[in-house]
């Protein structure tokens, strides 16, 4: 199973796993081909790409090592900050069985798992029930993307101000962009209900992350599974 560690904005507390962007992902993806940063990031860098297919074909005990090995450096997992479940258009069974399994034999040992979190385009109830696992959140960009997701059992929902509705996208220049910061709400109401404004973008890189890091306030929001979260088009 191939991890990376923590980067800037997830912080150092975590490891990352990520795989290929458009094999696994779902081809309704608003982002996808859209200005999507994980796509960007495999362009720039020649070397996630490959990086990433690595974990296309898994094995359910590597996946189970990677979880221990979380655990004994006392860090959670975020999985997919590239790729999602899917494989060639449809829901990768063999690798959320895998997940599952690798869970289910670390938890009937008597361990405790990490803190686990995923966000995912793929609004389907098999990822629903994960959430036994880790915190599962359906990335929504409107009310009918939440309204799918709802149906299909998620209970928390990353909404993605793609039609910039909440606000204008983060201007690129360092002085607009902090003030921009500042303008940012800390809660929205959006079709009912409470989401709160990812505390990264709203006060910054290196202020805070979403796991434990030196010199940062460690968020948790999502890595718990703890509320709605709203990400501001950035």
């Amino acid at each position: 199973m191939k991890v990376a560690n923590g980067n800037d904005k997830l912080g150092k507390g975590c490891l990352v796993v990520s795989r290929p962007v458009g094999d696994t992902c779902p081809s309704t993806c608003a982002f996808l081909g859209n200005g999507c940063y994980a796509e960007q990031t495999e362009k720039m860098y020649p070397n996630v790409r490959p990086a990433g297919m690595q974990n296309v074909i898994t094995e359910r005990g590597r996946i189970r090592s990677m979880i221990l090995d979380a655990i004994r450096q006392g860090k959670s997992i975020r999985w997919h900050e590239r790729g999602d479940w899917f494989l060639d258009g449809k829901l990768d069974m063999d690798y959320v069985n895998n997940v599952i399994w690798a869970c289910d034999s670390i938890v009937s040992e008597g361990k405790i798992l990490p803190d686990m979190w995923f966000y995912t385009h793929i609004y389907d109830a098999r990822l629903v029930a994960m959430e036994k696992y880790m915190a599962v959140y359906a990335s929504v960009h409107n009310a009918n993307d939440k309204a799918t997701a709802s149906l299909a059992g998620f209970k928390l929902f990353a909404w993605c101000d793609s039609d910039e509705k909440i606000a204008k996208k983060r201007p690129k220049r360092k002085n607009l962009a902090d003030a921009w910061r500042k303008s940012l709400p800390k809660l929205v109401i959006l079709d009912g209900e409470k989401f709160i404004t990812c505390p990264e973008i709203r006060r910054g890189r290196g202020v805070v992350t979403c796991t434990p890091t030196k010199g940062s306030v460690d968020c948790n929001l999502c890595v718990k599974g703890l509320a709605n979260v709203l990400f501001p088009s950035h």
